[in-house]
């Protein structure tokens, strides 16, 4: 029963490695004042952008890479300490989550609430316009809110492309 057990195990595994795009060019990107690291599936450009927000004008800082399928991202956003702390972020986590949402004119299709690390967040997947897919994690970690993103065609990168890619983000210390 172990030796079946072992052999299970190893078999999903081959096949979960095997459902991974092998051309995808993996590396982690490390962003000390990010404050977080991910493996993305190739070279990142970083831009800034300010949003309008209801605790003001604020700079959105945005790592992300394309790939003919789509894109993958992370964006972060520093907030005052109390926009973030009245209610863990829900305010802020619905915000983000609806402006991805109006990118691709969707509608959220699953949804749950998540912990990373011990931060409060959510997980979202919506479809949109023309085929448009959005698989996206939230979290609130202290006055910060990060964005891990991937949007791109339905049928574009496999799940288990973009699932590597969503947990595959942590903080750093």
């Amino acid at each position: 029963m172990k030796l079946r057990a072992g052999a299970l195990a190893l078999l999903v595994a081959c096949a979960a490695l095997a459902a991974c795009t092998p051309e995808l060019d993996w590396r982690e990107l490390s962003v000390p004042e990010g404050r977080f690291a991910v493996l993305l599936p190739g070279k990142a450009q970083r831009e800034a952008r300010t949003l309008n927000t209801a605790a003001g004008a604020l700079t959105m800082t945005m790592y992300a890479c394309s790939l003919k399928q789509g894109s993958m991202g992370v964006a972060y956003t520093d907030y005052p300490a109390a926009a973030l702390a009245a209610d863990h972020g829900r305010a802020q986590l619905d915000a983000a989550r609806d402006a991805l949402l109006r990118n691709i004119g969707g509608s959220v299709r699953s949804e749950e609430g998540i912990m990373v690390e011990g931060f409060p967040g959510r997980q979202v997947y919506a479809e949109g316009r023309a085929g448009a897919r959005l698989k996206a994690r939230f979290v609130a970690a202290g006055g910060r809110l990060y964005q891990i993103a991937y949007i791109g065609e339905r049928d574009g990168l496999a799940m288990a492309d973009i699932d590597m890619f969503l947990t595959s983000f942590k903080l750093l210390r």
